[in-house]
């Protein structure tokens, strides 16, 4: 009886959707028996969200598959961890709850006489189908969770991020690393001590410390001589989240992430000040309730 009523279900909601013109599908694969993104996957949503392929107002269907291996009944609730997974970080990004109007496990994809013992890792996935054709016709509706704020942080005072909405992103003044390292220098001990009095007097507020770089092509990180690998960016806000930690900020408020130079403030690099507005360490508000 489920199948049957998910079958029509499918039939109704998705059939008038993929295929239109106007809408865009972007699959995320998952890994063999598992639910949550990892970081490539984290990673590739970060960057549509950036581009303003997954914008306010639109409307957004989510849809897990799993492949063959294992039971349906277990597959089928894979396929839903997967797909629930998948909103629960768009939303954490900033992305409209109400935007997402379905979100569902469709469970395994029948592949009768293909595939082998180790299944169809294509079919590990999870699809995002985006409309964006409402923001066309209201462009005055605002952009994604970033809201005009990712290319262009602003530099308020840390005392103003209470104020910020969901979303929104704080450029951390007066922050320093030596070149091509990630220990924090002491100059920035009053900007980070700042941040920790703010994050202890409001327990509801919840941050992603996101570092970037500049000065770097056909890599997506910089090098970090420090650990000999090109993780500088990453390292920088990892840097970060770990003087909070160890202040005694709950880990379950903050989170980290390296961007490497994909999301520049200026596109081309010209001159020393282009290079400092890229290289930088911000602070988005994840949560402010």
């Amino acid at each position: 009886m489920y199948k049957t009523l998910l079958v029509i279900l499918f039939s109704f909601v998705l059939t008038p959707v993929f295929g239109q013109k106007g809408t865009d599908t972007f699959k995320l694969y998952f890994d063999l028996n598992v639910s949550t993104l990892n970081a490539k996957m984290e990673n590739k949503i970060d960057l549509l969200i950036y581009n303003d392929k997954i914008i306010n107002g639109s409307s957004v269907i989510i849809v897990g598959y799993a492949d063959f291996l294992g039971s349906e009944k277990h597959n089928r609730a894979l396929s839903m961890k997967r797909a629930a997974s998948v909103k629960a970080y768009l939303e954490k990004n900033g992305v409209n709850a109400e935007d997402v109007k379905f979100c569902e496990g469709k469970g395994q994809i029948d592949r009768s006489g293909v595939g082998g013992k180790d299944g169809v890792p294509t079919d590990r996935r999870v699809d995002i189908v985006v409309d964006n054709r409402v923001k066309k016709l209201h462009p005055e509706l605002p952009l994604s969770g970033k809201k005009d704020t990712a290319r262009k942080p602003t530099s308020a005072n840390i005392n103003d991020i209470t104020h910020l909405e969901k979303g929104s992103v704080l450029l951390l003044k007066d922050v320093y690393f030596p070149p091509d390292r990630h220990t924090i220098m002491a100059q920035s001990n009053a900007t980070l001590e700042q941040l920790y009095k703010v994050l202890d007097a409001n327990p509801n507020l919840a941050i992603s410390i996101e570092g970037h770089v500049c000065c770097i092509q056909n890599t997506p990180d910089a090098l970090d001589i420090e650990t000999n690998e090109p993780s500088l960016s990453v390292n920088r806000a990892r840097e970060i989240y770990n003087y909070l930690l160890n202040k005694g900020i709950d880990p379950q408020r903050l989170t980290y992430k390296g961007f490497g130079r994909s999301r520049p403030v200026v596109a081309v690099e010209m001159n020393d000040g282009d290079r400092e507005k890229n290289r930088r360490v911000e602070v988005r508000i994840v949560s402010n309730r």
